[in-house]
């Protein structure tokens, strides 16, 4: 009895020791402890509050449980720390938007069980806690409201088809990050404040071109996906260039979402503000060549079924840029003109293509 005993002891405490990937328990590397704490800042700054599981390298947080007539709803964020090297961790985030359903059960009871079910992911508020997060590791602290962000992945409908009550269970539920209370501007002495800011910028453009870089990666690898919500972080990482919008469009067009293309070329044209975009810029968006040609063959059948079609044309006249087609491109952007001649985006593509030759 007691030899089995000290198999059944030795057996917890193997199982244990594997569970933990430190080995003890109460030893974990300051790299690991570092983007712990990283995702707990952020995850609490937005939810109020985190749990954190040391063991399974897991932060946890949820808004607080809101009700209609029919259900009980929030949104949740998990935090997963990973190794990407030696010494070396990262964060990632997934948020739902999550439902209380109730479970029939087979006991016979009077009640049924009730349990939480996702019922789809919040990738805006995704790209914000992520870039946040990623922003945190670099010993920076990067606020960004997701009111003040446009969601590529949420657009109105033209008609709803669902009640109220269910289309307000889709919105984002993460509250605006509260911000300490700011000390009062100072007269003149505040002049040096634009230096002190450039730290800032350049970690912020920092974070830019690594989104911007996997974004390529993964299109690359035709794993559309994931290379648009790496776009899409680097368009909340960096607002203001057009550059990330543009390859939204490009995805956007790729997996056939033609409307949002669209509406990512008007933001790029807003982003640009009459600043026409770098060669080098046109030249990373040309690429890969073979899904250039693909989308232009759509997007040509697109128009040529829909010639009242305004946002194919603007895609088309982009591809037409892209793809070194100046005349053409003119072309499709003077029918897309000739139907709102103020669109702001047909101008910023015009732009583009320079002076028409004589």
């Amino acid at each position: 009895m007691r030899k089995a005993l000290v198999c059944i002891l030795v057996v917890a405490a193997v199982g244990c020791q594997q569970q933990c990937p430190f080995g003890k328990l109460d030893q974990y590397p300051p790299a690991y402890m570092a983007a712990l704490e990283a995702a707990r800042v952020v995850l609490t700054r937005h939810f109020g509050g985190a749990v954190v599981d040391k063991v399974h390298g897991l932060v946890e947080s949820s808004s607080l449980v809101r009700a209609n007539l029919s259900s009980k709803f929030r949104t949740r964020a998990v935090a997963k720390v990973f190794q990407t090297g030696p010494e070396r961790y990262d964060v990632e985030i997934r948020v739902t938007n999550d439902i209380e359903a109730l479970e029939p059960t087979s006991l016979g009871g009077p009640w049924n069980a009730q349990d939480w079910r996702a019922v789809g992911f919040d990738h805006l508020a995704e790209a914000v806690l992520n870039t946040e997060v990623a922003a945190q590791l670099q010993g920076q602290t990067v606020t960004v409201p997701p009111a003040a962000v446009k969601s590529y992945f949420m657009f109105p409908p033209a008609a709803p088809a669902l009640p109220m009550r269910h289309r307000d269970l889709l919105r984002p539920n993460i509250p605006d990050p509260v911000r300490p209370p700011q000390p009062a501007p100072k007269a003149p002495e505040a002049a040096p404040k634009p230096a002190a800011e450039a730290p800032r910028q350049l970690r912020t453009a920092s974070l830019f071109e690594q989104h911007l870089a996997l974004g390529d990666e993964h299109l690359r690898r035709r794993d559309l996906d994931n290379a648009l919500l790496e776009y899409q972080r680097a368009a909340v990482a960096c607002p203001q260039s057009p550059v990330a919008h543009l390859s939204l469009a490009g995805v956007w067009t790729a997996l056939r979402r033609y409307n949002a293309g669209a509406a990512a070329l008007r933001e790029a044209a807003a982003a640009a503000n009459g600043r026409p975009v770098a060669g080098t810029d046109l030249a990373r968006l040309r690429r890969p060549a073979e899904e250039l040609s693909e989308r232009l063959l759509l997007l040509k059948g697109l128009c040529k079924q829909q010639p009242n079609d305004r946002d194919g044309r603007l895609l088309l006249a982009y591809h037409y840029i892209l793809a070194g087609r100046a005349d053409d491109a003119r072309a499709s952007l003077d029918e897309a003109m000739r139907a709102d001649p103020n669109d702001a985006a047909a101008r910023f593509l015009a732009q583009q293509l320079g002076p028409a030759r004589s």
